[in-house]
């Protein structure tokens, strides 16, 4: 059994601007080994790492997998979406359509860039969403880096992948447009548990 290690040059540490959130984690997954006889003893995790993989999901309703790294990608609203321009903006059918929405040549290298940053062992891009922490249904910056990561389309839980997300930010898309929750509110509500919100959803 063996395991192959991606060589890092050492890195000066760096502040990050945290536009909605100042949780500090780093995602840390197991690497793959070879098929033997025998099951892949895991890789030992030192534990300051554990500790940033458990604050992840610490006060979340959903596993740390299913949430991005918030000292990497924080999130980050669009400056010309508004509470006073909402009917004329995210309300409007075809406003997240391209050229708004950024193409595939612009999100696929930030994913590949993202497998670095989130010590992902699977590089495989068809297995996740470049997805927009805040959506852009509900306002958020189309290309700001600090607002797209990895998500895996499987997470650890059944209904904890980008899809479920998806499912999220259409339902508080609706909730803003009809009045019922604020554009601030509803940028909060993704950012902090967007899993808490979905398990409040009725599933009709």
């Amino acid at each position: 059994m063996f395991f192959l290690l991606a060589r890092r040059r050492p890195m000066k540490p760096r502040c990050r601007t945290q536009s909605f959130a100042a949780v500090s984690s780093l995602v840390v997954l197991l690497g793959a080994g070879c098929a033997t006889k025998h099951a892949a003893a895991p890789v030992p995790v030192a534990a300051e790492r554990r500790v940033t993989l458990e604050a992840r999901s610490t006060g979340k309703a959903g596993p740390a997998d299913i949430y991005p790294d918030l000292s990497i990608t924080p999130g980050v609203a669009a400056s010309d979406v508004t509470q006073d321009n909402v009917k004329t903006t995210i309300c409007v059918a075809g406003f997240t359509a391209p050229p708004r929405r950024p193409p595939s040549s612009y999100t696929d290298p930030l994913k590949v860039k993202g497998f670095d940053e989130y010590g992902l062992s699977d590089h495989n891009k068809s297995d996740y969403e470049e997805d927009h922490l805040i959506s852009l249904e509900l306002g958020g910056d189309p290309r700001d880096p600090k607002n797209l990561w990895p998500e895996p389309y499987k997470a650890s839980i059944p209904d904890g992948g980008a899809r479920y997300k998806d499912k999220v930010e259409k339902y508080l898309n609706g909730q803003i447009c009809h009045g019922k929750m604020t554009l601030a509110d509803a940028q909060k509500a993704i950012v902090g548990d967007w899993y808490q919100v979905y398990q409040s959803m009725s599933k009709k």
